[in-house]
């Protein structure tokens, strides 16, 4: 056991027996930061949620993109990248009385980056992120086969959903943590198969039902007390979920009820030799948190079918031997990347797609034996990438992820600032001109018209405007719920801290 002290927060940290055989295994030196900061500076490199309109700077057309209107890159639609029909830059040799950062600073400078993280067809879902194959979907991050739902994250194969967290194979629910194959669910976290409820949290098989914890298989039940159907539909007429002071009253009482149960089951399930929280189907994997049919991981987040990998957060998908490495998809022995798809063998890279043996590359796709974008024979590329990995090991510079500095994106918009936040952010205090109060807002649903979408809204709690869409109010009316008070940002952040991490 190896106790060193992490060059970034200055603690010490531990490295064991078996992670150092790892090291030496993937041929990597001993990392410098501890987990929590080599976490921290990968997040950096992940932007989820910030959304901007630019120029494409292929076509020239106007776009929604995860990358800021000022970045100092070219920006293309993604469409536009994939026809490679630019020309990729590339740099010529690999100049040893330089560092390896300030060259690839000059390739990762003029290369240009797709918009966002899209895969498959996006049919009227410009307004997302990481996902693939949705439609008609506004505001929803980490998904797919999604369709008319609105703010999600991490949604798979649904439909009629708005404001949920972790959610599967499920129709018209609100405002749900961590719940698969549900019909018509509101306020509830952690459950499965259930419908026409609201308010539960660790149930199974459950219909008809308000304010339960931990049954399965029940139905008409009401603060965990089995009713008859005619009892049961005369006592829920007092919490009037379309009305938003009766809404916040059941809110409260579900407060209350459930103060005396956990928050959120953290489940390990059908797991061997596991440590961490939210970990399904997997093998010999320690401090990994979200991860499915993984086996032999360190250090793993938000992953499904990786093998032998630490430092490792999105996405896997047949994934195996990585290190240091962020959103990754269909992928094999990747060492220090960033948002590279169905590559092998790929060290220093980034937005590198189907490329196999490449160092130090940007924006390729197809590419083979490649430094900085330029094509050497094997023999070339073999015996120069050990010439620079001994120049990157004096110069302290091989070993480690990319500093900040390379992201894309500014701290403030990155995923690292969910869970690491620097600062704080200007707040705006004073109510505009134009801007309303939500105290302006309807009481019951059945009184918020369409128009309201027209209308801008304070949100006390993030101290910003706020809209609401016009099919998020019909939304409302379909499910019989009040309108919320607070911003997409307040209640995406308020769910999020019912998600498992480990910091």
């Amino acid at each position: 056991m190896l106790t060193p002290t992490c060059a970034r927060c200055q603690e010490p940290f531990e490295i064991t027996e078996a992670d150092q055989a790892y090291y030496v295994k993937r041929q990597v030196p001993l990392p410098k930061f501890c987990p929590k900061d080599r976490l921290k500076r990968r997040l950096a490199f992940r932007n989820e949620r910030k959304l901007y309109a630019r120029k494409c700077d292929a076509s020239g057309k106007i776009i929604i993109s995860n990358v800021r209107p000022d970045a100092p890159f070219p920006v293309y639609h993604t469409d536009e990248w994939q026809k490679q029909t630019h020309e990729v830059p590339q740099l010529e040799g690999f100049d040893f009385n330089k560092t390896f950062r300030q060259q690839f600073r000059e390739l990762w400078l003029k290369t240009p980056r797709m918009h966002k993280a899209t895969a498959g067809n996006e049919e009227n879902s410009e307004y997302s992120n990481h996902c693939g194959n949705c439609r008609n979907c506004y505001f929803i991050f980490n998904s797919e086969e999604d369709q008319d739902c609105m703010y999600l994250k991490f949604g798979d194969k649904c439909s009629d959903c708005v404001d949920c967290h972790n959610i599967i194979l499920s129709q018209l629910c609100y405002e749900c943590v961590n719940v698969k194959n549900c019909y018509n669910l509101k306020f509830s976290d952690d459950c499965e198969s259930s419908s026409d409820s609201a308010f539960l949290r660790n149930c199974r098989s459950v219909k008809n039902s308000m304010f339960c914890y931990g049954i399965d298989h029940q139905e008409y039940c009401l603060f965990n007390e089995k009713l008859s159907k005619e009892e049961y539909q005369k006592r829920i007429q007092e919490f009037r979920l379309d009305s938003y002071a009766g809404l916040e009253t059941a809110k409260k009482r579900w407060e209350e009820f459930s103060a005396q149960w956990p928050k959120m089951r953290h489940i390990i399930l059908n797991s061997e030799n596991c440590s961490g929280e939210s970990i399904y189907n997997s093998k010999n994997c320690s401090d990994c948190f979200t991860i499915s049919n993984c086996e032999d991981c360190r250090y793993v987040l938000n992953s499904v079918d990786t093998k032998d990998s630490y430092d490792f957060f999105a996405y896997g998908m047949k994934t195996a031997l990585m290190y240091e490495c962020i959103t990754i998809a269909n992928c094999y022995d990747l060492k220090f990347c960033n948002y590279c798809m169905y590559s092998n063998s790929l060290e220093y890279c980034e937005s590198c797609w189907s490329c196999e043996d490449c160092f130090g590359c940007v924006g390729l796709k197809k590419a083979k034996f490649c430094i900085f974008n330029k094509k050497y024979s094997e023999e070339e590329y073999k015996a120069l990438i050990a010439k620079i990995k001994e120049h990157m090991i004096k110069t302290g510079e091989y070993g480690e992820f990319f500093p900040e500095e390379f992201s894309a994106f500014p701290y403030e918009d990155s995923l690292a600032q969910d869970y690491f936040p620097m600062g704080t952010e200007q707040k705006q205090v004073a109510m505009l001109e134009g801007i309303l109060s939500v105290d302006q807002l309807p009481d019951l649903i059945a009184h918020a018209e369409l128009n309201l979408s027209d209308q801008i809204f304070f949100c006390p709690v993030e101290q910003k405007p706020f809209k609401f869409q016009a099919n998020e109010i019909k939304f409302y009316k379909k499910v019989g719920v009040a309108l919320p008070r607070v911003s997409f940002e307040a209640r995406y952040r308020r769910r999020n801290q019912l998600i498992p991490f480990p910091y």
